[in-house]
């Protein structure tokens, strides 16, 4: 069991030999590294998650993370009148992927509506004067494109949904990480973010950070880079060739004001990884 890591033990280096040993780590920890970023679009675009409640007649009350049910997470614009969206969803052809929306808002009643596509998938919902209050509505979901829909489907169903902007992590999170190798290591850690105003084409939105673990487990302070779509985070060391690897998946509210980590790794090498958990507040 890892009891206090010592810096010293394993130096940053960038030779070709430590990035083939450090390869299998990586994939343990999601295959993310080395990392090539992807490309981005263009506009004024904000992060949202929308999701459809678990029946046609159960609305949900709250946005979840990981998203439960038929969900959208990813960027959103809304000039005017007009409408777009690029979301990733769990009911893409085939699964899930990616989706372009289009349509419209009311200034009036304040109500959007979005189509997928090609036209399967609708949302429309009257958004509150602060966009990361809860916005509520329906979401049609109807048959996928072939081949995962067939020619023949004419299945609709018409489900309630929710839905908010998720406000951009810009500024220093702190709070109690508690470590699950060892209890000494548990203390007061911080995690200080940067998010692209620029979202990738998936829809995501590219963040930068560093991460500070707690004093007493020794491990310091390492750079971060990832990306959040909805409420989804996640953030890795993203240079090749570093010992340890450090992996971040967690989740924001909307308002952005909180972060909770599900799993924060330390990894040494491959079977000694040290993991952490807790909830950061903005300060």
């Amino acid at each position: 069991m890892t009891t206090k890591f010592d810096r010293h033990v394993a130096p940053r280096t960038h030779s070709h030999l430590r990035l083939l040993l450090l390869l299998p780590l990586a994939c343990l920890l999601g295959c993310t590294l080395p990392y090539t970023p992807p490309a981005s679009i263009t506009g004024n675009w904000s992060n949202w998650q929308i999701q459809a409640g678990p029946s046609t007649l159960v609305p949900p009350t709250a946005l979840t993370s990981p998203p439960t049910g038929v969900y959208l997470v990813g960027a959103m614009q809304i000039q005017g009148s007009q409408a777009t969206a690029v979301f990733q969803t769990n009911a893409a052809s085939g699964g899930a992927g990616i989706v372009n929306f289009s349509g419209s808002f009311d200034s009036t009643t304040s109500v959007l509506a979005i189509n997928s596509t090609p036209a399967y998938l609708g949302v429309q919902l009257t958004l509150p004067s602060n966009p990361t209050n809860l916005a509520t509505g329906n979401m049609t979901v109807g048959c996928q494109p072939p081949p995962a829909g067939g020619a023949t489907c004419t299945v609709i169903a018409l489900l309630p949904a929710a839905g908010a902007e998720i406000a951009p992590l810009n500024g220093t999170y702190t709070g109690t990480l508690t470590g699950s190798a060892s209890p000494g290591m548990s203390g007061t850690g911080s995690l200080t973010l940067t998010q692209s105003t620029t979202p990738v084409a998936s829809g995501a939105f590219p963040l930068t950070g560093t991460i500070t673990f707690p004093t007493s487990s020794g491990f310091g302070a390492y750079t971060l880079s990832g990306m959040i779509s909805g409420e989804g985070i996640t953030l890795y060391d993203p240079t090749p060739g570093i010992v340890p690897v450090v992996s971040l998946t967690a989740s924001t509210n909307p308002a952005a004001t909180q972060i909770t980590v599900s799993n924060l790794a330390f990894a040494v090498t491959a079977s000694d990884i040290v993991t952490f958990t807790g909830t950061l507040t903005l300060q």
